[in-house]
């Protein structure tokens, strides 16, 4: 009985061995797929987020070399505009203001824009530096040519020139060196521009 019992306890033993090494191999096989599925999940990931950070490295390649064609753009602009600026500046200023210290010049600018003078009466306020150089034969001959009442009056907040302008003060017109300079800045600008930076 001893050799029955002992067979069957073997026999029990060995099945129960052969299952759970059968329960084992599953658990492995198990383990070895889910492992596998990971990897390759991983990989798939790893893949993806390169993709994308490629892609956002060439979105950020492309905008800043956008961004900096633009600086560059920009800044040449603001250059050529700067020396355009500087040119006229340095002569059309420089001619302005010597135009406007020639005593007959403004005498005759004066006349004229009294002579097209519509309005009526009329104030003229005329650079306190012109006032020694305008005799008052000159200054009365204005009043007596022109067809209202003119006052004269002189400045120091005038530079050079003069300006006019009704009796009430309702407008003014400026004729200084500024204002003429500014004028033909502006109608020069673009012409010096084209003939500075087109080939």
């Amino acid at each position: 009985m001893s050799d029955q019992l002992q067979d069957l306890l073997t026999k029990v033993y060995d099945e129960g061995v052969a299952k759970a090494n059968t329960e084992a191999e599953k658990i492995l096989d198990k383990a070895k797929a889910d492992a596998e599925t990971m990897i390759k999940d991983a990989k798939a990931k790893i893949e993806q987020d390169s993709a994308e950070a490629a892609r956002q490295v060439q979105e950020l390649k492309k905008n800043t070399e956008g961004d900096l064609k633009m600086a560059g753009n920009h800044s040449i602009t603001a250059l050529k505009q700067k020396i355009t600026d500087l040119i006229l500046k340095v002569n059309v200023d420089q001619a302005s203001k010597e135009s406007f210290q020639d005593t007959e010049f403004v005498k005759s600018l004066i006349k004229e824009t009294l002579a097209g003078w519509k309005q009526g009466d009329a104030g003229i306020i005329i650079s306190e530096n012109l006032q020694k150089k305008l005799d008052e034969a000159f200054l009365s001959s204005l009043k007596s040519s022109f067809g209202g009442k003119l006052e004269i009056d002189f400045s120091p907040q005038i530079k050079a020139g003069f300006t006019i302008s009704p009796i009430d003060g309702s407008y003014k017109l400026s004729f200084t060196d500024e204002d003429f300079a500014e004028l033909f800045k502006n109608y020069l600008r673009p012409r010096t521009a084209k003939i500075l930076f087109d080939s």
